[in-house]
């Protein structure tokens, strides 16, 4: 669980790919129903950026690993990986949200604060369901390539 700094901005690099795909992905086919590949971009790219920084700055992972022990559930077990991830992603769908959905309800479309509560409202819990299966998934094989490259 204790990781290095290194360790942990290599892991940040290559498990964010995923996660902030399907975080754009989704709050864009939410919003507008539709993808607009430009949008898209903008939109990873800030998810990617904003979950590295989550990734290597915020105790997540320790907060989870607390929450899972909290739980009573055996490390290395399916219940145990299940309950970490409920406040990793958690972690990571509210920073984003909050973050993403300004940008794009208020800067973007010029909307007004109003409709950023609606859009948070609206978009929250898909995006953590996906952002919380995405994660969990590639969990293990980013932890597997993390490991290959930083060898510790």
């Amino acid at each position: 669980m204790n990781r290095s700094l290194k360790w942990r901005a290599v892991n940040a690099l290559i498990m964010n790919i995923p996660i902030a795909l399907a975080i754009s992905l989704t709050a864009q086919l939410l919003a507008i129903h539709k993808v607009i590949p430009a949008l898209l971009v903008i939109n990873f790219l800030i998810a990617y950026a904003i979950s590295f920084i989550v990734g290597v700055f915020v105790p997540a992972v320790k907060w989870g690993f607390g929450f899972a022990m909290f739980c009573k559930t055996k490390p290395d077990t399916l219940p145990f990986g299940l309950a970490i991830n409920v406040v990793v992603n958690l972690v990571y769908v509210v920073i984003n949200c909050l973050i993403l959905t300004y940008f794009n309800v208020c800067i973007l479309n010029h909307a007004p604060i109003i409709a950023y509560f609606i859009g948070m409202a609206s978009t929250f819990i898909p995006i953590y369901i996906v952002g919380y299966i995405v994660s969990f998934l590639w969990n293990r094989p980013a932890e597997k390539i993390t490991d290959s490259i930083v060898k510790e």
